[in-house]
């Protein structure tokens, strides 16, 4: 049997195994090839565009041109498309909305489509288009929704639209500046099978630089939702949050600084009792007080901008399931305990403990430990949490590393420390990482002597396969004997140097055979006899090593 002749489902079976991009200049072999890779089950997000938009072509500047494509093309072309893109601005002429009408008939007759995608400003065409095509989009599965308001006395006639198939919904609202009210929602979107939702104002996740109002969608009957990502204005979507989210597990939510209180946190959180994860911006006392009393099956809690400084640390607390932490930005005041009895990741990054407080984290089945520290203690690891750890990643600044730390660590594998103008006790700690794999040093803003503490790494770490050293302004220093030394370790796979200063007499070094992956940068060798090599040198050379079977030596003269 000829490769043009073989059964449909042996073809699928053959070009599963190439990505869309390697698939795609095979389509152009033969009719059979091209039907096979643009068919459903190849390509589940086949996109067909019926208009587009173009900036100032012949107009005046700053005026949005829709055109609409070739329907003869479109009507003609045999392909399964699963996705309809549709543009209008506030100018289109009928023509455009007559063409998009005419195309999306006749798409919507072979009931092949799945998805669609509008980008079109907030206004009565808006509405009417709902309308028109309401069957169509009652069987679709993905509906993105990108649209702008300029006109902040804009009025709209409320809409409902039902959507019985509905599974996947991307919301983005623009406006100009913060002066438009939104009494009601405009369009209240009814979605019995909706499993995941985004609603943005603007294109970032965070609140900066948006402009917050009122939402002009509301969602209702949304019973299997399952994930909601939310830029929740602290008068919206409150009948929402008053149903029974029992089926939500993912939340997202940057909300609106002002007017917190306004929200009943507590009714909200119990509603959604089976959450598994959630991640907030702006979070305080109250919210976490709700989040602890109602989410009794939370697994990840990734909170930014916290202000934990009245009651809710006040008194011990316990996550009874949560495997990730992360708390970032924000302040606490508390000399309580935490306990964590799941947890396996914790990421503190620019939390300060007011009026020299420790934090008591209680978590002996700790995998992970991320920590940014400044000055003072601002938590403290109980006997029980360092048993289990496997990674651990420091950024000390200025300070020093915890002495919670200075304990052994057998479990742990991959050690990565990033220090400013302090010079914490590296040496110190070297002795309880034995069986290290991977090991990070980073140093910027003062210089690092490091001779002490390789020569522990040496002694102590015999398992090391990964090592990466760098210094910024200025660099590490160490002499030449100890940088020799590391080339000494047969296990070594991965060696990273950049911005190093090593003094003292060199010589030819000889690189670990099983060494993968080396990578030399900035490295001035002081020599004491020779005057000073720098790797790569200053001059407009790319090679730096040049390797026999016996040794690597270094002469930035040979290079070319």
């Amino acid at each position: 049997m000829s490769w043009d002749r073989l059964p449909f489902e042996i073809y699928v079976q053959i070009f599963k195994n190439l990505n869309f991009w390697d698939r795609k200049p095979l389509s152009l072999v033969c009719h059979r090839w091209n039907e096979v890779i643009f068919s459903r089950a190849l390509c589940r997000n086949l996109c067909i565009e019926l208009s587009r938009g173009d900036w100032s072509g012949n107009g005046v500047d700053g005026i949005e041109k829709v055109r609409v494509v070739d329907e003869g093309v479109v009507e003609a072309s045999h392909r399964d498309y699963r996705v309809v893109y549709v543009k209008w601005c506030k100018d289109s002429s009928p023509a455009v909305f007559q063409s998009i009408d005419r195309l999306l008939r006749g798409l919507n007759n072979k009931k092949q489509l799945e998805g669609m995608i509008i980008d079109a400003p907030l206004g009565q065409q808006l509405t009417v288009f709902f309308r028109t095509h309401c069957d169509l989009l009652a069987r679709i599965r993905k509906l993105q929704v990108s649209t702008e308001c300029t006109d902040c006395r804009l009025r709209l006639d409320p809409c409902l639209l039902r959507m019985e198939q509905l599974e996947t919904l991307y919301w983005r609202e623009i406006v100009p500046n913060d002066q438009l009210e939104v009494q009601r929602p405009w369009l209240v979107l009814e979605a019995p099978m909706l499993q995941s939702a985004i609603v943005r104002f603007g294109d970032s996740d965070s609140d900066q630089g948006l402009m917050w109002h009122s939402s002009f969608i509301e969602l209702d009957q949304s019973f299997s939702l399952k994930t909601l990502k939310i830029h929740l204005h602290s008068r919206m979507w409150e009948r929402f949050f008053e149903q029974k989210l029992s089926s939500l597990e993912q939340l997202t939510l940057c909300h609106k600084t002002p007017n917190l209180e306004a929200r009943d946190w507590n009714l909200m959180f119990a509603n959604m009792p089976n959450l598994k994860k959630i991640q907030m911006w702006e979070v305080t006392d109250d919210i976490m007080e709700a989040i602890n009393r109602h989410c009794l099956f939370l697994q990840n809690l990734l909170l930014d901008k916290v202000n934990l400084t009245r009651q809710f640390l006040s008194t011990d607390r316990i996550f009874p399931c949560l495997e990730h932490l992360r708390l970032e930005s924000g302040e606490i005041r508390s000399n309580r305990t935490l306990c964590l009895p799941a947890l396996q990741n914790f990421e503190w990054f620019n939390v300060k403990n007011q009026e020299n407080h420790t934090l008591n984290i209680f978590a002996p089945n700790l995998r992970n430990l991320r920590q940014a520290k400044y000055g003072q203690p601002d938590f403290v690891l109980t006997q029980n949490a360092p048993s289990c750890l496997e990674k651990l990643q420091l950024d000390l600044y200025a300070s020093n590393i915890p002495e919670h730390l200075f304990r052994p660590f057998p479990q742990l594998r991959e050690f990565s420390v990033r220090v400013s103008s302090a010079r914490p006790d590296l040496d110190r700690i070297m002795p309880n990482l034995k069986n290290i794999n991977e090991y990070t040093l980073i140093a910027y803003n003062a210089p690092l002597h490091c001779d002490a503490m390789l020569n522990q790494m040496f002694k102590h770490c015999g398992q090391i396969t990964a090592l990466t050293l760098c210094g910024f302004n200025p660099n590490l220093e160490l002499s030449f004997p100890v940088f020799a030394q590391i080339f000494r370790n047969r296990n070594l796979k991965y060696l990273k140097m950049f911005g190093l200063n090593v003094m003292g007499n060199s010589f030819p070094l000889q690189l670990p055979p099983e060494l993968d992956t080396f990578d030399l940068r900035y490295v001035k060798i002081m020599d004491v006899a020779f005057g000073a090599y720098v790797f790569p040198p200053d001059g407009p050379f790319r090679i730096v090593c040049n390797k026999t079977e016996e040794c690597c030596c270094y002469f930035s003269k040979d290079c070319d």
